[in-house]
């Protein structure tokens, strides 16, 4: 188990009288790697005292990955065997191969140990995951979100799913939270004087859509030559990308930056203009708050909560997933109308107020502050 002390407590923090009775279970967050990782490394400063165990890492291969999670399990026991002073577990899941891990772990805590559990779901595609699932598969689903304590779900879209498909002991929306850059948001490119400069970040593959985008750069190569730069950064379908970038010839407007985290994304962040995100499936993308912490509007499809957080028209664009056109004239429009970029981005400042510690972590505290006053 990871046992960190946090910076000096504040009033939005969660403080070491609760934080020592928590322990979060999720991705590997030093260093973080991926959204859930980059979540819990926001968590991890404002806990008085963060209790922690990873159940999954970047790894090779499965075979791997099944090894670390045993060791990882090995760990979770021993932790509450001699830990007396947990009383509430935390989960972080997502779906497919995280929903098993996170059963497993619900499993031990709940009924092994007698722990209170909070199933914290993350995942985008949990619904796709659930609906296209055996019966067995829906009854296990089934059993560990109706007999958690608390269900904790990003957004009011996703609470009425669960709403509509569980009958759940108590579900609370909790957005995800997000730390305040590190960078200056000033524009570092004055408005029209140079390229639109638009940054992708997430995995390589369809369900972000990053392959939808690279057909519009394409069938528009020749008018946005010199007026737009596509800066990508993420792993996944790596190979996939850079053919297509050279069987295109896209390399004076589109540069693969492989994957970004620390300093080199808060650089790409403060130097772009426009976040694009095309997604097929969401739940509350980390990386658009990243983005709108950066004072950058959004071009982004209404799946997830992302809708709760790019509002189409005020502080970005929603298209429909898969509508090239769409993405083509929404990027086209802040190419011939710069002044957007800040108007917008200004907007994002605005509306990510709502997703930051000191409104984020006094509602988490109010919810572990409920479990602990319940009788063991």
């Amino acid at each position: 188990m990871i046992t960190a002390s946090a910076p000096p407590v504040t009033s939005v923090s969660i403080p070491r009288e609760v934080a020592e009775k928590v322990l979060t279970v999720g991705f590997r967050h030093r260093p973080y790697e991926g959204g859930i990782g980059y979540l819990i490394y926001v968590y991890e400063k404002y806990f008085g005292v963060f209790k922690y165990i990873t159940t999954h890492r970047m790894v090779p291969n499965k075979l791997q990955l099944v090894w670390y999670f045993i060791g990882q399990y090995v760990n979770l026991l021993r932790t509450l065997i001699k830990d007396q002073s947990i009383r509430i577990v935390h989960i972080h899941g997502a779906s497919y191969g995280s929903f098993y891990r996170k059963f497993i772990v619900f499993l031990t805590a709940k009924y092994l140990f007698g722990r209170q559990t909070i199933y914290h779901m993350n995942g985008s595609e949990f619904k796709v995951f659930f609906t296209e699932s055996s019966p067995v598969m829906k009854n296990l689903v089934r059993f560990m979100v109706e007999n958690t304590d608390v269900m904790l779900c990003l957004s009011e879209s996703w609470k009425t799913f669960f709403e509509a498909n569980f009958r759940m002991k108590r579900i609370e929306i909790l957005g995800n939270v997000i730390d305040m850059p590190q960078r200056s948001t000033a524009l570092t490119n004055p408005l029209g004087s140079g390229p639109l400069r638009v940054l992708f970040l997430g995995l390589i593959g369809n369900r972000k859509g990053i392959f939808d985008l690279l057909d519009v750069v394409r069938q528009h190569k020749a008018d946005w030559n010199g007026k737009l730069e596509l800066t990508i950064g993420g792993n996944g379908e790596v190979e996939k990308l850079q053919a297509f970038i050279e069987q295109h010839r896209l390399e004076t407007i589109v540069r693969f930056e492989g994957w970004v985290s620390g300093d080199h994304k808060q650089k790409l962040l403060s130097e772009s203009d426009v976040y694009i995100l095309p997604s097929y499936n969401e739940g509350l993308p980390l990386s658009i708050l990243e983005a709108m912490s950066y004072h950058l509007p959004v071009i982004s499809t209404p799946v997830g909560g992302t809708a709760e957080a790019v509002v189409d028209g005020v502080n970005g664009y929603l298209v429909q997933p898969g509508d090239k056109q769409a993405i083509y004239e929404r990027l086209n429009g802040f190419i011939e109308n710069p002044c957007l970029v800040r108007q917008m981005g200004d907007e994002s400042g605005y509306i990510i107020q709502r997703y930051l510690p000191d409104a984020i972590f006094p509602k988490l505290h109010s919810i572990y502050k409920d479990l602990l006053a319940q009788p063991q």
